[in-house]
């Protein structure tokens, strides 16, 4: 059956298949009066492909120089060339049939003629219009290669080695084979991409080694994200699997022109499988170690026959952790595990060819204890050999802890990258769900697009906030609650022409409820005290009592409420200057109302005075300042452009250069220990990007290669900054950076070497520095009380040089006569590394990662058709320990990290139908 390009059955129009001329009863004038017909619904056809082949000539000729840039279905020569052919074919059937009535009208049943045999060639032609097309497959097709993979990046359909700005793809079949399911894994397959998800709300994603979430409600990250052209608000969003997949596009440099507001440095744009009118169904199972337990079905097809159609989709995701707690029962004893599932449930409505409706409803949910940071290191000395007055390792060392150590129990552990020691081990939640509607009507030669959604999303942490295995804290963390409403409503130019253009208007609100929760137990004033605190009330049975009163049973509290109202109009023009030459320009104008009120206290506890008071006070950070700040907030209006011009050297060849730039708006944000309004400036963007996009060797070799100068002025970020009213000296602060520029070359190339090998090389070097950050908080391990200059050093969570390299590897399961069955043996092969880096914000030495290799692959069996897959896989094989992020050391606490998955592996089936 044909299928139209909404999924839905499509009538095959085209001649009727010609009969040999046998004698069946009828007079050979009905006969002819048939051939008549039969010519005269050849002419129309002939009229009608005359007519399609006008049209399309007629677009070469009236715009000649716009096909390169215009075109993303095929070659409009290639297409008027195949409708020449079948014009061809259609006057060799016509022919014969003018012979056929000749015939019968000369001749008569006794003495006629015999009929003329049909050419072979018009009989196939014309059987071939009358059978039904080969069944498409309801799910994903085998990968293509790079020349053939289709992109969504600039808000319509084009093929990615068309589109002049460096995009990344993963797509859903190479997400299904190597189980890609979270956004840490799409780190380990795009250059430059790195991805920290220590817990929902820690969630953080950098392209250039820029762009880490700050843990702050107040602001945005710099990388945005989208899904289904929905963009998220918060990044705590993208703490989710990604199942049901079309396809991943990551694209580098500023997109805030078209793609959402505040993605200054890049986005990620996830795009689903959409509802299809042809029935298809799937099953995705994985069982391995770690006791991994992934399960995934879906199911599309017709509700109302070419009117309503429905997708569902459905995950469960459990593996135990790779963390070992060693207060724990064996039975219980593994930290941060997985333990998610999730659903998506789509309708699509087509009540005519030109307007449709999809309509997508998604919940997913998890529960962990994934807030793990096994500690590092705690040194007893600063770097220059003085030794440090008071560390976490010596609080510990007091008498107070004897009885926790002599149990046999360890009090922590330190320096083991897969070992803790925790005594309240609790779960934390992580929930969202959504709604969103997307309206598409083609209408007056224009498209014009709807977009509503609402989302929200739920963060309940439970960590043990002392990483021991004493009664220090517990109940420790933010509790999140965000909420967005957005409305996207745009239009875009259909007729090809030397412009086409699109536009549109944006609104989103949103807001939060942050909630910050941390109890105190017996343990906590023993260890918050100052060596002189503790000494003076251990040495009485009072004053021990006074020591356990000063914050057992306190829990300190605050809430912070940032709120966002914005609204945007945009605008995008593609002027085909010639038919190589494109020059596409861009603006974006944002205008904000951005809030916020918070407090800060404390509740419960004993009454206490004199030193009991003052390590209460020292402890929770704000010398027993309690403060309520009502909403304030600013108003504020940004800019987004972009120049693109673009040139196609020859059909494979296109060269482009763009420089754009942007601002993402600032915070409304207050001072932790005071209340006083900290309000942060705004985030200013200058890009510059130069590349190559290639096809080589009849398209089976793809090469791409990207230069990129990025400035950015005032880069928000987390800081430390010198607050002798803390018990650490420092407090942490929304801030500015005053300049960082990244500069750098990115390569991507795919190479079909031959029929079942598939090869492919990403990489990039960047050079990423900080050209202005003079007031740097000093690492930790300095021992200093003022401000270090760090202008010239290579930022946080910047490696050098990032690669991804591998294989994909297809044989026919057998040789000659054996190869019937329709069966073949495939493997793939994939390494990512990266080169040294230091992954702490103020670049302590704990933060020092050296070059690293993480290797996933798999060999298994599967039909030729994909419609069943049996594989044995790995992920990260040699079970690599690397940091994605890491604290340092501080008078409370030891250096922790943030370490990557361990090595996990099992048997991978995969089945469509």
């Amino acid at each position: 059956m044909n299928i139209d390009r909404l999924g839905r059955p499509a009538t095959t129009k085209g001649p009727k298949s010609l009969k040999k001329n046998k004698t069946d009863g009828r007079s050979l004038s009905a006969k002819a009066g048939e051939n008549t017909a039969q010519i005269e619904t050849h002419k129309h056809n002939r009229a009608a492909l005359n007519g399609a082949a006008m049209i399309i000539a007629g677009a070469c000729l009236l715009a000649p120089d716009y096909s390169f840039a215009t075109d993303s279905s095929g070659d409009l020569a290639a297409e008027v060339e195949r409708l020449r052919k079948e014009l061809g074919e259609t006057k060799k059937e016509n022919d014969q049939l003018k012979k056929a009535v000749s015939n019968s009208n000369v001749g008569t049943a006794a003495n006629a003629a015999p009929a003329q045999p049909v050419p072979a060639a018009a009989t196939t032609a014309v059987a071939t219009a009358e059978s039904p097309k080969k069944e498409e497959k309801s799910f994903d097709d085998e990968p293509k290669n790079l020349s053939e993979v289709v992109v969504t990046s600039r808000r319509k359909e084009e093929k990615l080695q068309e589109v002049p700005i460096p995009i990344a793809v993963i797509s859903g079949e190479q997400m299904k084979r190597d189980n890609i399911v979270s956004v840490s894994d799409f780190a380990r397959r795009v250059p430059n991409l790195g991805v920290t998800a220590t817990n929902v709300r820690q969630t953080s994603i950098a392209l250039r080694g820029l762009g880490k979430n700050s843990g702050n409600e107040s602001m945005e990250a710099s990388v945005g994200v989208m899904v289904d052209n929905v963009w998220s608000s918060w990044v705590g969003s993208t703490w989710t699997n990604y199942a049901d997949i079309d396809h991943v596009e990551v694209l580098r440099g500023p997109q805030g022109t078209l793609q959402g507001k505040n993605s200054n440095l890049g986005l990620i744009n996830v795009v689903t499988q959409a509802p299809s009118f042809k029935s298809g169904y799937y099953v995705d199972g994985f069982g391995g170690n770690r006791d991994s337990l992934q399960g995934k079905a879906g199911a599309t097809g017709t509700v109302l026959p070419g009117l309503l159609a429905y997708r569902a989709s459905f995950y469960v995701d459990r593996r135990d952790g790779s963390i070992a707690n060693l207060d724990a029962p064996k039975t219980d004893g593994r930290l941060q595990e997985t333990n998610a599932m999730g659903g998506r449930l789509q309708f699509l409505l087509t009540p005519s060819d030109v307007l449709s409706a999809r309509v997508i409803v998604d919940r997913a949910t998890s529960s962990q204890t994934m807030s793990v940071g096994p500690l590092i290191d705690d040194p007893a000395t600063f770097t220059d050999g003085r030794v440090r007055p008071i560390t976490f390792s010596s609080r510990l060392g007091r008498d107070w802890f004897n009885s926790l150590k002599n149990s046999g129990q360890p009090l922590t552990v330190i320096g083991d990258p897969r070992k803790v020691a925790e005594n309240d081990r609790q779960v934390s939640r992580g929930d969202q769900q959504g709604v969103s509607a997307e309206i598409n009507w083609d209408v007056l030669k224009h498209k014009i697009t709807s977009v509503s959604a609402y989302r929200d999303a739920l963060f309940e942490p439970h960590h043990d906030g002392d990483s021991t295995t004493a009664d220090i804290q517990h109940i420790s963390g933010w509790q999140i609650k965000n909420k967005q409403w957005s409305q996207e409503l745009r239009i875009a130019s259909q007729e090809p022409g030397p412009i086409d253009y699109q536009g549109g208007l944006f609104w989103m609100h949103s807001q939060a409820t942050a909630e910050n929760q941390r109890l105190y137990g017996t343990d906590a004033g023993a260890f918050y005290a100052s060596d002189a605190q503790f000494a003076a009330l251990n040495a009485t049975a009072a004053g021990r009592e006074q020591l356990r009163q000063s914050l057992d049973g306190v829990m300190k509290t605050g809430t912070r409420n940032p709120e966002v109202d914005s609204y945007a109009a945009y605008g995008q023009v593609n002027w085909h200057i010639t038919k190589a030459a494109t020059l596409t320009l861009g603006l974006r104008d944002t205008y904000e109302d951005r809030y916020n009120q918070g407090t800060d206290g404390y509740v419960g506890g004993a009454a206490v005075t004199g030193t009991a008071l003052a390590i209460r006070n020292s402890a929770l950070g704000n010398n027993g300042v309690k403060w309520t700040q009502g909403k304030q907030g600013f108003s504020q209006n940004s800019q987004n452009w972009l120049v693109n011009p673009s040139y196609k050297i020859t059909k494979d060849l296109m060269t482009y250069f763009s420089v754009s730039g942007g601002q993402k708006s600032g915070a409304a944000q207050f001072n932790d220990t005071t209340g006083a309004i900290e309000n942060v400036k705004p985030e200013d963007v200058m890009d510059y990007e130069l590349g190559v996009k290639s096809n080589w060797f009849n398209r089976q070799l793809a090469v791409n290669v990207n230069l990129y100068n990025t400035v950015v002025n005032g880069f928000q970020s987390q800081l430390s900054v010198i607050d002798p009213g803390t018990a650490s000296g420092y407090r942490t602060t929304l801030g500015n950076i005053k300049e960082i520029q990244l500069q750098g070359v990115e390569l991507e190339t795919n190479w079909n070497v031959t029929q079942g090998l598939n090869l492919f090389l990403n990489g990039s070097f960047n050079h990423a520095v900080y050209n202005d950050f003079k007031d740097a908080p000093c690492p930790a391990e300095l021992g200093l009380t003022t401000n270090c200059d760090q202008s010239g050093q290579t930022i946080p969570n910047a490696p050098q040089f990032t690669a991804n390299y591998g294989m994909d590897y297809k044989v026919p399961l057998g040789f000659g006569k054996f190869n019937d069955h329709g069966l073949q043996w495939h493997a793939f092969l994939v390494d990512s590394y990266k080169s040294a880096a230091n992954y702490n914000a103020s670049l302590s030495g704990s933060g020092k990662q050296d070059a690293y290799h993480v290797t996933d692959g798999g060999i298994g069996i599967g039909t030729k058709n994909g419609q069943y897959n049996l594989d044995l896989v790995g992920r990260n094989i040699f079970d690599t320990i690397y940091l994605t992020n890491a604290g340092q050391i501080s008078t409370q606490s030891a250096a922790s990290g943030t370490y990557g998955e361990a090595r996990y592996y099992g048997v991978h089936f995969r089945a469509k139908f």
